[in-house]
């Protein structure tokens, strides 16, 4: 159902004309006006006691059984600001289009719709249509210059993208942004009838894939190929500046947070290794500040092996997990077993050597236990005899972080 939402003044009736769309307008409050060019089905007339008394008769003498008054505080404390909050809300139903006018009325009127707006948006799955405003100090009736009439429902979408942003770069998803943007790109019919607005559209779309890969990459742990995601995605927002002016204008404003925030991520060449490994470590504390410990125990674990393999010289084989790899880790695995007070017999490793050769290797043996402990405790779920609770899981990562900067500093070059 589509709802008009307007509100009256209490100083009485002012026949005005309104310009909208290039056609003029008369109503003695703007409500009149706008119903001549606004389809609905309802309108919801949010009246003072005073509004009541001087202006509601202009509307009331149109005898259209659509149009309904809703009795409002004056809103001169903000317990009666919550009460109008209320009152309107309850008239909105899930699913509804809603238009504002917010022409008349308060000067706190426009905050507060704003923000109704804002909620009904994300309470009820409302439609925000328009949200009209009659400028009446715009115009001149006395020279015949009609009131404009400025359509602010654009603002509000302000919000969606603020708040999209902050979940993307506080939490690290990026769905919401990313759906913004894909609802930017040109239709189809605007690239038929427009073959200038093609390049808006890759512009966009590649804005939108790029946001929605790094988002993937870091939610399921896979450090390399978030990095070559933050370098692309740096790139991509830096080309695609000129299509957010024109298409997505508050993320024109937002895209620097963006960048700044995953640009630290960036490396043209993920193969230099020990830049690549000084990412991930960063990458663990990033996932540690937003509580998400599954991915940094996990990430954690596989950084370890990576470092001793760039120790050791076997860069070429980082990614050879069934041979050397394998062999690493499980000279870590001895080295932790090694130093139980009852150890089980081991396996050797070809790599024993070298890491019993490390100044670091009762700290990094300790460091994997703890690590691999924490790890198995996570996978299970919690379904142990003993398991640890999610705030020790989390305070046990917080732990972990110092000494991984200390391996840094102590084994990966500078």
């Amino acid at each position: 159902m589509r709802k008009i939402i307007t509100f009256l003044g209490d100083r009485g009736a002012l026949q005005t004309t309104y310009s909208y769309k290039d056609n003029l307008y008369t109503g003695g409050v703007f409500a009149e006006a706008l119903r001549q060019f606004c389809e609905y089905d309802i309108m919801l007339v949010c009246v003072t006691e005073k509004a009541k008394e001087n202006t509601w008769s202009v509307l009331e003498q149109l005898n259209d059984s659509r149009i309904k008054p809703i009795d409002i505080p004056t809103g001169r404390q903000t317990d009666e600001m919550w009460q109008t909050f209320r009152v309107i809300t309850e008239y909105v139903d899930e699913g509804d289009s809603v238009v504002f006018d917010i022409t008349h009325g308060l000067r706190s009127l426009p905050f507060l719709v704003f923000l109704f707006a804002a909620y009904l948006k994300a309470a009820k799955n409302v439609t925000i249509d328009a949200i009209y405003y009659g400028a009446l100090e715009l115009g001149n009736y006395k020279n015949g210059v009609p009131a404009p009439v400025i359509d602010l429902s654009e603002f509000v979408e302000m919000l969606d993208w603020l708040t999209a942003t902050n979940s993307f770069v506080e939490i690290g998803d990026g769905q919401a942004l990313a759906n913004l943007l894909h609802r930017a790109i040109p239709s189809s019919v605007e690239l038929q009838n427009d073959p200038s607005t093609r390049p808006m559209r890759n512009q966009l779309k590649n804005a939108a894939e790029a946001i929605e890969t790094i988002s993937l990459a870091l939610s399921v742990t896979r450090p390399i190929e978030a990095i070559k995601s933050a370098t692309r995605l740096q790139e991509t927002l830096t080309q695609s500046a000129p299509s957010f002016e024109q298409r997505a204008k508050p993320f024109a404003l937002l895209a620097e947070r963006v960048v700044k925030e995953y640009g630290q991520f960036a490396l043209e060449n993920p193969t230099e290794f020990a830049k690549n490994l000084k990412l991930q470590l960063q990458m663990i504390e990033w996932y540690i500040r937003r509580d998400k410990v599954v991915q940094a125990v996990t990430l954690a674990r596989e950084w370890l092996i990576s470092v001793l393999i760039l120790k050791f010289g076997l860069q070429e084989f980082m990614f050879d997990s069934k041979n050397n790899r394998k062999y690493v880790e499980n000279s870590l695995n001895n080295a932790a077993e090694k130093r139980k007070p009852h150890p089980r017999s081991i396996i050797p490793s070809g790599y024993d050597e070298h890491f019993e050769a490390l100044l670091e290797a009762d700290e990094l043996a300790k460091l994997w236990g703890q690590i691999s402990e924490l790890r198995n405790d996570i996978a299970h779920v919690g379904m142990r005899s003993a398991p640890l609770s999610a705030a020790k899981l989390k305070e046990n990562a917080v732990l972990l972080y110092p000494r991984l900067q200390e391996i840094s500093h102590a084994l990966l070059p500078h």
